[in-house]
């Protein structure tokens, strides 16, 4: 029981999982809204216009078509550290931009202030929960799990190499092992 207090309940999977699929759905929704429903496209497009933010025609169609599409990836599991570092330099584009203003809309007193109002922009949290799929990867319950998975089968059969014995993807994806045994099962 002592061991908890320093280590955690464990679980860590699960805790990687549902940070990616939290940041990914929030990306994935509102690039949504900013695409499909043109009261919000309107807004975001005013919002660049006003944030001085150059080729507004290009960017009020690829910011959000990039918010959905690397939100979806990182929902998913597929390819999550590239598409969550497109998102990085989105939300850090956005910081730059309207945080800043609203930072100074906060009328920070001191520089403590001044850190505390930056913590509490979202973009910060949002930019930390990618951070964490950028260098943890999409974990074990995943697309790119499974296509690691595939790779290592389809490199483990043309060499002749016992898989099982010596990959740390083994126990990693053991989900997607037990799937894919069915299928050569069931292929067979």
């Amino acid at each position: 029981m002592i061991h908890i207090l320093f280590n955690g309940i464990g679980w860590t999977d699960i805790a990687l999982t549902l940070n990616r699929v939290a940041v990914g759905m929030f990306f994935m929704f509102s690039g949504y809204h900013k695409l499909f429903n043109a009261e919000r496209h309107r807004v975001f497009a005013d919002e660049l216009r006003s944030l001085h933010v150059p080729a507004v025609g290009i960017n009020q169609w690829r910011v959000p078509l990039i918010e959905f599409s690397a939100g979806a990836a990182v929902v998913i599991g597929l390819v999550a550290p590239l598409a969550a570092f497109g998102l990085l330099v989105i939300i850090l584009v956005a910081s730059a931009t309207s945080g800043r203003a609203r930072i100074r809309a906060f009328k920070p007193i001191d520089r403590a202030d001044r850190i505390d109002d930056w913590l509490y922009l979202p973009e910060t949290l949002y930019a930390v929960m990618l951070i964490v799929v950028i260098s943890a990867g999409a974990g074990p319950y995943s697309l790119d799990a499974a296509v690691l998975s595939l790779i290592d089968h389809a490199w483990a059969d043309a060499n002749n190499y016992d898989l099982a014995a010596t990959s740390a993807r083994a126990d990693e994806c053991g989900w997607v092992r037990s799937g894919l045994s069915i299928i050569e099962k069931l292929t067979q």
